[in-house]
Protein backbone atom coordinates (compact mmCIF):
# COMPACT_ATOMS: atom_id res chain seq x y z
CA UNK A 1 0.00 0.00 0.00
CA UNK A 2 1.04 3.48 -0.62
CA UNK A 3 0.99 6.47 1.56
CA UNK A 4 -1.10 9.11 0.56
CA UNK A 5 0.34 11.25 2.85
CA UNK A 6 3.79 11.49 0.76
CA UNK A 7 3.72 14.72 -1.11
CA UNK A 8 3.62 14.38 -5.18
CA UNK A 9 7.34 13.84 -6.12
CA UNK A 10 8.15 11.46 -2.95
CA UNK A 11 5.27 9.61 -4.91
CA UNK A 12 7.15 9.26 -7.76
CA UNK A 13 10.23 8.78 -6.83
CA UNK A 14 8.52 5.55 -5.59
CA UNK A 15 6.91 4.77 -9.14
CA UNK A 16 10.57 5.09 -10.34
CA UNK A 17 12.14 2.50 -8.12
CA UNK A 18 8.88 -0.15 -8.11
CA UNK A 19 8.85 -3.48 -10.52
CA UNK A 20 6.09 -4.22 -9.65
CA UNK A 21 3.47 -3.37 -11.66
CA UNK A 22 0.03 -3.09 -9.41
CA UNK A 23 2.05 -1.00 -6.83
CA UNK A 24 3.49 1.36 -9.98
CA UNK A 25 0.02 2.44 -10.98
CA UNK A 26 -1.51 2.24 -7.73
CA UNK A 27 0.99 5.57 -7.22
CA UNK A 28 0.11 6.52 -10.91
CA UNK A 29 -3.66 6.68 -9.92
CA UNK A 30 -2.94 8.91 -6.80
CA UNK A 31 -1.66 11.48 -8.87
CA UNK A 32 -4.02 11.08 -11.36
CA UNK A 33 -6.51 11.90 -8.47
CA UNK A 34 -5.24 14.66 -7.02
CA UNK A 35 -4.63 16.32 -10.17
CA UNK A 36 -3.61 20.12 -9.50
CA UNK A 37 -1.59 22.36 -11.54
CA UNK A 38 1.45 20.38 -9.01
CA UNK A 39 0.93 17.51 -10.71
CA UNK A 40 0.67 18.66 -13.85
CA UNK A 41 3.70 20.76 -13.80
CA UNK A 42 5.50 17.78 -12.37
CA UNK A 43 4.28 15.67 -14.98
CA UNK A 44 5.42 17.80 -17.89
CA UNK A 45 8.62 17.96 -16.45
CA UNK A 46 9.46 14.22 -16.27
CA UNK A 47 7.87 14.56 -19.91
CA UNK A 48 10.95 16.64 -20.90
CA UNK A 49 13.57 14.75 -18.39
CA UNK A 50 16.46 13.67 -20.66
CA UNK A 51 15.95 9.96 -18.31
CA UNK A 52 13.34 7.59 -20.14
CA UNK A 53 12.12 6.11 -17.16
CA UNK A 54 11.01 9.96 -16.17
CA UNK A 55 9.58 10.66 -20.08
CA UNK A 56 7.38 7.19 -19.15
CA UNK A 57 5.94 8.16 -15.62
CA UNK A 58 5.36 11.44 -16.95
CA UNK A 59 3.61 10.10 -20.17
CA UNK A 60 1.20 7.70 -18.01
CA UNK A 61 0.47 10.81 -15.84
CA UNK A 62 -0.34 13.02 -18.72
CA UNK A 63 -2.87 10.36 -19.70
CA UNK A 64 -5.45 11.06 -16.86
CA UNK A 65 -4.14 13.66 -14.47
CA UNK A 66 -7.10 16.19 -13.28
CA UNK A 67 -9.52 13.52 -15.05
CA UNK A 68 -11.91 14.07 -11.73
CA UNK A 69 -13.28 17.43 -13.21
CA UNK A 70 -12.00 17.47 -16.80
CA UNK A 71 -8.55 19.40 -15.99
CA UNK A 72 -5.74 19.64 -18.21
CA UNK A 73 -7.29 18.09 -21.46
CA UNK A 74 -6.24 20.37 -23.67
CA UNK A 75 -2.41 21.15 -22.08
CA UNK A 76 -1.57 17.15 -21.67
CA UNK A 77 -2.70 16.26 -25.75
CA UNK A 78 0.14 18.19 -27.18
CA UNK A 79 2.93 16.83 -25.04
CA UNK A 80 1.80 13.42 -25.50
CA UNK A 81 1.67 13.64 -29.43
CA UNK A 82 5.04 14.70 -28.76
CA UNK A 83 6.06 11.73 -26.63
CA UNK A 84 4.65 9.62 -29.55
CA UNK A 85 8.38 10.74 -31.26
CA UNK A 86 10.29 9.56 -28.33
CA UNK A 87 13.06 7.11 -28.95
CA UNK A 88 12.51 4.80 -26.05
CA UNK A 89 9.43 2.16 -26.54
CA UNK A 90 8.19 2.19 -23.79
CA UNK A 91 7.83 5.99 -23.12
CA UNK A 92 6.29 5.32 -27.11
CA UNK A 93 3.54 2.87 -25.67
CA UNK A 94 2.71 5.23 -22.29
CA UNK A 95 1.76 8.06 -24.94
CA UNK A 96 0.10 6.44 -27.28
CA UNK A 97 -2.30 4.73 -23.97
CA UNK A 98 -2.80 7.89 -22.52
CA UNK A 99 -3.91 9.94 -25.88
CA UNK A 100 -6.58 6.70 -26.03
CA UNK A 101 -7.63 8.29 -22.43
CA UNK A 102 -7.99 11.83 -23.49
CA UNK A 103 -9.70 10.51 -26.87
CA UNK A 104 -7.81 12.73 -29.00
CA UNK A 105 -8.29 13.44 -32.58
CA UNK A 106 -5.56 15.52 -33.11
CA UNK A 107 -3.45 12.61 -32.17
CA UNK A 108 -4.72 10.04 -35.36
CA UNK A 109 -1.96 11.09 -37.70
CA UNK A 110 0.70 10.59 -34.94
CA UNK A 111 -0.73 7.23 -33.86
CA UNK A 112 -1.17 6.16 -37.34
CA UNK A 113 2.54 6.53 -37.86
CA UNK A 114 2.57 3.79 -35.70
CA UNK A 115 0.40 1.19 -36.88
CA UNK A 116 3.76 -0.65 -38.07
CA UNK A 117 5.87 -0.71 -35.41
CA UNK A 118 7.72 -3.69 -34.61
CA UNK A 119 7.18 -3.50 -30.81
CA UNK A 120 3.87 -5.34 -30.34
CA UNK A 121 3.06 -2.99 -26.91
CA UNK A 122 3.20 0.31 -29.09
CA UNK A 123 1.18 -1.35 -31.52
CA UNK A 124 -1.41 -1.99 -28.32
CA UNK A 125 -0.82 1.74 -27.45
CA UNK A 126 -1.91 2.63 -31.12
CA UNK A 127 -4.75 0.82 -30.81
CA UNK A 128 -5.77 2.47 -27.25
CA UNK A 129 -5.23 5.76 -28.46
CA UNK A 130 -7.86 4.88 -32.01
CA UNK A 131 -10.42 3.32 -30.26
CA UNK A 132 -13.02 5.49 -29.88
CA UNK A 133 -12.44 7.56 -32.85
CA UNK A 134 -14.57 7.16 -35.80
CA UNK A 135 -12.74 8.91 -38.44
CA UNK A 136 -12.32 7.10 -41.61
CA UNK A 137 -8.24 7.19 -41.00
CA UNK A 138 -8.62 6.03 -37.34
CA UNK A 139 -11.03 2.86 -38.50
CA UNK A 140 -8.76 1.85 -41.58
CA UNK A 141 -5.60 1.82 -38.57
CA UNK A 142 -7.54 0.05 -36.53
CA UNK A 143 -8.67 -2.53 -39.42
CA UNK A 144 -5.18 -3.06 -40.46
CA UNK A 145 -4.70 -3.98 -36.27
CA UNK A 146 -7.43 -6.25 -36.23
CA UNK A 147 -4.94 -8.40 -38.38
CA UNK A 148 -1.95 -7.74 -36.36
CA UNK A 149 0.43 -10.44 -35.93
CA UNK A 150 0.06 -10.51 -31.63
CA UNK A 151 -3.49 -11.59 -30.46
CA UNK A 152 -3.85 -8.81 -27.69
CA UNK A 153 -3.74 -6.11 -30.45
CA UNK A 154 -5.70 -8.73 -32.84
CA UNK A 155 -7.93 -8.73 -30.04
CA UNK A 156 -8.21 -4.89 -28.80
CA UNK A 157 -8.31 -3.25 -32.64
CA UNK A 158 -11.62 -5.90 -33.23
CA UNK A 159 -13.29 -4.72 -30.15
CA UNK A 160 -12.48 -1.44 -31.21
CA UNK A 161 -14.17 -1.78 -34.86
CA UNK A 162 -16.63 -3.86 -33.67
CA UNK A 163 -17.90 -2.59 -30.34
CA UNK A 164 -16.78 0.91 -29.43
CA UNK A 165 -17.37 2.05 -33.17
CA UNK A 166 -20.34 2.49 -35.00
CA UNK A 167 -18.87 2.54 -38.41
CA UNK A 168 -20.74 -0.17 -40.94
CA UNK A 169 -19.09 -0.43 -43.91
CA UNK A 170 -17.85 -3.29 -45.96
CA UNK A 171 -14.26 -2.39 -44.78
CA UNK A 172 -15.20 -2.76 -41.09
CA UNK A 173 -17.66 -6.12 -42.19
CA UNK A 174 -15.08 -7.96 -43.83
CA UNK A 175 -12.23 -7.56 -40.74
CA UNK A 176 -15.14 -8.60 -38.46
CA UNK A 177 -15.60 -11.65 -41.09
CA UNK A 178 -12.17 -12.20 -41.30
CA UNK A 179 -11.85 -12.23 -37.28
CA UNK A 180 -14.28 -14.66 -36.80
CA UNK A 181 -12.42 -17.22 -37.96
CA UNK A 182 -9.49 -16.21 -35.44
CA UNK A 183 -7.27 -19.37 -34.04
CA UNK A 184 -7.57 -16.77 -30.46
CA UNK A 185 -10.73 -17.29 -28.99
CA UNK A 186 -11.16 -13.47 -27.64
CA UNK A 187 -10.47 -11.84 -30.92
CA UNK A 188 -13.15 -14.37 -32.03
CA UNK A 189 -15.49 -13.87 -29.70
CA UNK A 190 -15.02 -9.64 -30.39
CA UNK A 191 -15.80 -10.14 -34.03
CA UNK A 192 -19.28 -11.96 -33.02
CA UNK A 193 -20.11 -9.35 -31.28
CA UNK A 194 -19.55 -6.87 -33.80
CA UNK A 195 -21.04 -8.66 -36.21
CA UNK A 196 -24.17 -9.19 -34.35
CA UNK A 197 -24.23 -5.20 -33.55
CA UNK A 198 -24.58 -5.00 -37.26
CA UNK A 199 -27.05 -7.70 -38.30
CA UNK A 200 -24.21 -9.37 -40.51
CA UNK A 201 -26.21 -12.58 -41.77
CA UNK A 202 -23.19 -14.19 -42.37
CA UNK A 203 -22.25 -14.14 -38.53
CA UNK A 204 -25.14 -17.39 -38.28
CA UNK A 205 -22.58 -19.95 -39.19
CA UNK A 206 -19.82 -18.55 -36.84
CA UNK A 207 -22.14 -17.87 -34.42
CA UNK A 208 -23.79 -21.50 -34.24
CA UNK A 209 -20.23 -22.95 -34.28
CA UNK A 210 -18.70 -21.24 -31.50
CA UNK A 211 -21.82 -22.09 -29.24
CA UNK A 212 -21.55 -26.03 -29.83
CA UNK A 213 -17.61 -25.71 -29.85
CA UNK A 214 -15.48 -25.43 -26.46
CA UNK A 215 -17.10 -22.76 -24.34
CA UNK A 216 -14.23 -19.88 -24.36
CA UNK A 217 -16.38 -17.05 -22.74
CA UNK A 218 -19.47 -14.93 -22.97
CA UNK A 219 -18.09 -13.50 -26.17
CA UNK A 220 -20.90 -15.74 -28.01
CA UNK A 221 -23.52 -15.27 -25.54
CA UNK A 222 -23.70 -11.85 -25.49
CA UNK A 223 -23.61 -11.77 -29.24
CA UNK A 224 -26.48 -14.21 -29.84
CA UNK A 225 -28.36 -12.02 -27.17
CA UNK A 226 -27.98 -9.20 -29.24
CA UNK A 227 -29.40 -10.76 -32.46
CA UNK A 228 -32.19 -12.66 -30.95
CA UNK A 229 -33.06 -15.16 -33.49
CA UNK A 230 -34.79 -18.54 -32.35
CA UNK A 231 -32.33 -19.84 -34.55
CA UNK A 232 -29.70 -19.76 -31.63
CA UNK A 233 -32.32 -21.41 -28.96
CA UNK A 234 -31.39 -25.17 -29.54
CA UNK A 235 -27.31 -24.20 -29.58
CA UNK A 236 -28.28 -22.23 -26.10
CA UNK A 237 -29.81 -24.64 -24.56
CA UNK A 238 -27.41 -27.48 -25.50
CA UNK A 239 -25.02 -25.38 -24.16
CA UNK A 240 -26.38 -24.95 -20.88
CA UNK A 241 -27.21 -28.86 -20.17
CA UNK A 242 -23.45 -29.47 -21.31
CA UNK A 243 -21.67 -26.33 -19.06
CA UNK A 244 -24.07 -26.25 -15.90
CA UNK A 245 -21.67 -27.36 -13.14
CA UNK A 246 -18.68 -27.15 -15.02
CA UNK A 247 -18.20 -23.03 -15.22
CA UNK A 248 -19.12 -20.34 -13.29
CA UNK A 249 -22.48 -19.27 -12.21
CA UNK A 250 -22.06 -15.93 -13.77
CA UNK A 251 -21.98 -17.77 -17.18
CA UNK A 252 -25.03 -19.74 -16.79
CA UNK A 253 -26.90 -16.74 -16.48
CA UNK A 254 -25.43 -15.30 -19.27
CA UNK A 255 -26.83 -18.29 -20.93
CA UNK A 256 -30.16 -17.74 -19.44
CA UNK A 257 -30.40 -14.16 -20.29
CA UNK A 258 -29.23 -14.77 -24.19
CA UNK A 259 -31.94 -18.10 -24.14
CA UNK A 260 -34.81 -15.34 -23.21
CA UNK A 261 -33.89 -13.17 -26.09
CA UNK A 262 -33.38 -16.03 -28.18
CA UNK A 263 -36.47 -17.94 -27.82
CA UNK A 264 -39.22 -15.27 -28.06
CA UNK A 265 -36.98 -11.75 -27.01
CA UNK A 266 -37.61 -8.49 -29.13
CA UNK A 267 -34.94 -7.63 -31.93
CA UNK A 268 -33.19 -4.75 -31.02
CA UNK A 269 -32.26 -1.53 -33.49
CA UNK A 270 -29.30 -2.45 -35.56
CA UNK A 271 -26.15 -0.01 -35.84
CA UNK A 272 -26.79 2.52 -38.87
CA UNK A 273 -24.73 2.67 -41.47
CA UNK A 274 -21.97 5.20 -42.01
CA UNK A 275 -19.79 5.16 -44.50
Amino acid sequence: MIDKSNPTLELIAVAYKNEDEEAYWQVIQEIHQRGSEVEFSIACDLARSSDPVNREIGADILGQVGWVDGSFQDESIPILIGLLQDPCDDVIASAAFSLGHRQAPLAISGLIKLVAHDNARVREGVVSGLNGLDSSAAISALVTLSDDVDSTVRSWATFGIGSLSEVDNQMVRKALLDRAEDKDPETRGEALIGLANRRVPDVQGYLLSELSGEFNGNWALEAARTMADPVYCSALCDLKRRETGVIEDRFIRDIDDAIASCCGGQVSAPFKEIE
